[in-house]
């Protein structure tokens, strides 16, 4: 029994003079990226119907009197960084029928596209491209997008000739006015 007592005081004064695990603290980081998107919450399309494009004199009608249902669409755009770039290129009517009309009467019809954009902080910024130039223009709107439903707004108009006082080839004429919103770089 005294060998037992012995063994148990010897192993209590070794567990008693080795030192106390402390604790052990630390940190680990986290972290993550955002890319810069942009997104049409409402499809860039739909169609503009500009009705008759001449005046009663054969001439291109500048203010498009004739349209159907107006001269604006309507669109919302969702960017998660700020002052994304916005691009537009209207591209002429054209009479695709009336492919080499003779001098004094035209096969294409001219006009000014902008893309208007609303700002989170207020007012609205406007980038215009005409089509009577080729390429697009591209600006950025200098802010973010306003979070606002139809936040960006097409409006076409002005329209014109390469010669003024051409006529206007009989026929239909078809156009398009392409718009890229993008991130800024």
């Amino acid at each position: 029994m005294k060998k037992l007592v012995l063994s148990a005081l010897v192993l209590g004064s070794a567990f008693a003079a080795a030192p106390a695990f402390a604790q052990a603290s630390g940190s680990v980081d986290v972290s993550g990226t955002v890319s810069g998107r942009c997104l049409a919450a409402t499809p860039i399309s739909g169609s503009i119907t500009l009705g008759e494009l001449a005046k009663t004199d054969g001439t291109v009608d500048a203010a498009f009197s004739s349209n159907v249902n107006g001269l604006t669409r309507n669109f919302t755009i969702k960017c998660n960084g700020s002052n994304p770039k916005v691009s537009v290129e209207a591209k002429p009517l054209v009479n695709a029928a009336s492919n080499n009309p003779p001098n004094g009467y035209t096969n294409t019809v001219h006009y000014t596209a902008v893309v208007t954009a609303q700002r989170a902080n207020g007012g609205p910024t406007s980038i215009s491209d005409e089509s009577i130039a080729s390429g697009a223009t591209t600006g950025q709107i200098g802010d973010r997008f306003s979070s606002n439903t139809n936040n960006i707004t097409l409006t076409v108009g002005t329209g014109k000739t390469a010669d003024s006082a051409a006529m206007l080839e009989a026929g239909a004429y078809a156009g398009k006015v392409e718009i890229t919103v993008a991130p800024a770089a």
